[in-house]
């Protein structure tokens, strides 16, 4: 009798902690097709659970039942190397964004909350988060990426209704969390994709002076050039060396260029936590979209925050091609 009770306690327990676990995601509206709609709605269920029962037995994450691509199972493994995390609802519904880019049509869902949940107190970073994920055409997930914050997001959006440019800031929200999760992820060859062959990487750093009456206001930056190549060694070595790497985008500014409509400048605050360095300044990159499908980076500057502001990088202090 009592190794039948125990064995109902156990199986009680374990149906407890599935039900904790399981998360149920539906659609609010934004998409008709109700076969794909039921795809995405099932995928990311599906994934949500899955992640949610790996963080509550310290497992790796089983993508069995889960349509997923293998660039996006290999970014959340790669993720989930360095911090730990799970969904913190169990109900989810939210509306389904349809996103384009030429005649690429891919679909997203966003504000999902999660919490992040590291392997020891040296993590620095935000414990509360979004992401997003994005499926195809047929809902399989192609994508899924922290996220900036809801009031950017909606700031942005509305730039983009009231210039007539929305698609392309979706793009390049999209392409610029990709971005920073690639940091998050220590996914190299991201990088390697992401930035053109002369691309052009600047880094500021403030130097010590002895103040007088003229500079007593105005900090000495003192500016590093690199190329692609050694930009990328450097960051194989950074990977390398930090247990994890936490980077966060903040403060976004978007600006297309007035002539060359494929280029736009976008100017934010990156917030760097890791293992042994943490650091905050002003990013500025120069995102080329001649190919929708394949956007590229031709600048990248780090300035740090005490910068004038007529000092910060803009589109107009570079020649683009």
């Amino acid at each position: 009798m009592k190794r039948i009770f125990a064995v109902i306690c156990m199986t009680l327990m374990g149906l407890s902690s599935f039900a904790q676990d399981n998360v149920i995601f539906e659609f609010s509206d934004g998409i008709e097709n109700l076969t794909l709609k039921q795809n995405m709605e099932r995928n990311l269920s599906n994934l949500l659970t899955a992640i949610n029962t790996a963080q509550s037995h310290g497992t790796d994450i089983n993508f069995m039942n889960i349509d997923i691509d293998d660039m996006a199972s290999q970014g959340i493994c790669m993720l989930w190397e360095n911090v730990r995390f799970r969904c913190l609802d169990e109900e989810i519904i939210e509306h389904c964004l349809t996103k384009r880019a030429g005649s690429k049509i891919t679909y997203q869902v966003r504000n999902i909350a999660i919490e992040m949940k590291p392997f020891d107190d040296s993590y620095e970073g935000e414990l509360n988060q979004e992401v997003c994920v994005d499926f195809d055409t047929k809902g399989r997930i192609i994508d899924f990426n922290m996220t900036m914050g809801i009031n950017q997001y909606a700031r942005l959006m509305k730039e983009g209704i009231e210039l007539n440019d929305l698609d392309r800031r979706l793009q390049i929200i999209h392409f610029c969390e990709q971005f920073k999760n690639a940091y998050n992820q220590k996914d190299i060859k991201f990088m390697e994709n992401v930035f053109s062959d002369d691309a052009l990487i600047i880094t500021g750093k403030v130097m010590k002076r002895v103040p007088t009456e003229v500079t007593l206001n105005k900090p000495k930056i003192e500016y590093t050039v690199q190329g692609k190549e050694q930009y990328l060694r450097n960051l194989r070595s950074v990977f390398a060396r930090q247990g994890y790497i936490n980077v966060a985008f903040n403060d976004y500014s978007v600006k297309r260029h007035g002539s060359k409509t494929d280029y736009y400048g976008v100017t934010l605050v990156q917030k760097w936590n890791s293992t042994t360095y943490s650091d905050e300044g002003i990013v500025f990159l120069v995102w080329d979209f001649s190919n929708e499908d394949s956007p590229k980076i031709h600048v990248r500057t780090w300035q740090p925050m005490e910068t004038d502001d007529s000092e910060i990088f803009t589109l107009n202090k570079f020649k683009l091609p």
